[in-house]
């Protein structure tokens, strides 16, 4: 894990927005919820990556600050980065619905934030989208990406 973290570091610092991939945000994200220097490293990524267009990039920045939100101490700014947070990740999801990778960014917040904020409507939804459009993934990283979420996550051995 510490050759992980090194790593991550190492590609953090030689990184613009022109060149941050899907795939490096793909690897920062499986480690981001470790500490509150991934998740500010993560947040950091994901924030210069939104210069790139696409959903994609919206949709890891709002996990991103959902995460900020978590390490977030202050009620107020744990608040406003959560309902950014929701608002990015919804949004990115309204540009583009039939997006797998975007379902399982929210369904990995929504099944991590507490249920008194509301949001986990549709973490049903999510999994069975995710369920019933995986076989459809044409990369075989991305496919090999979501069924280790699969695997990781409670939602799918929950009927």
């Amino acid at each position: 894990m510490k050759i992980l973290s090194i790593l991550f570091a190492v590609f953090f610092i030689n990184t613009t927005s022109e060149n941050i991939t899907v795939e490096n945000i793909r690897d920062a994200y499986k480690v981001c919820n470790q500490s509150r220097e991934h998740a500010d490293k993560f947040f950091e990524l994901t924030e210069k990556a939104t210069e790139n267009k696409g959903a994609i990039y919206l949709g890891y920045y709002g996990a991103a600050l959902a995460l900020k939100a978590s390490y977030s101490w202050n009620p107020i700014s744990k608040m406003s980065y959560f309902n950014k947070a929701r608002k990015t990740i919804d949004a990115a999801i309204q540009a583009e619905p039939d997006n797998i990778e975007l379902r399982m960014i929210r369904s990995s917040i929504q099944t991590n934030v507490p249920k008194i904020l509301g949001y986990h409507k549709n973490i049903e939804e999510d999994r069975d989208f995710i369920l019933n459009n995986l076989e459809n993934v044409d990369t075989t990283a991305l496919k090999e990406y979501i069924e280790g979420y699969i695997e990781y996550s409670d939602v799918f051995s929950k009927p």
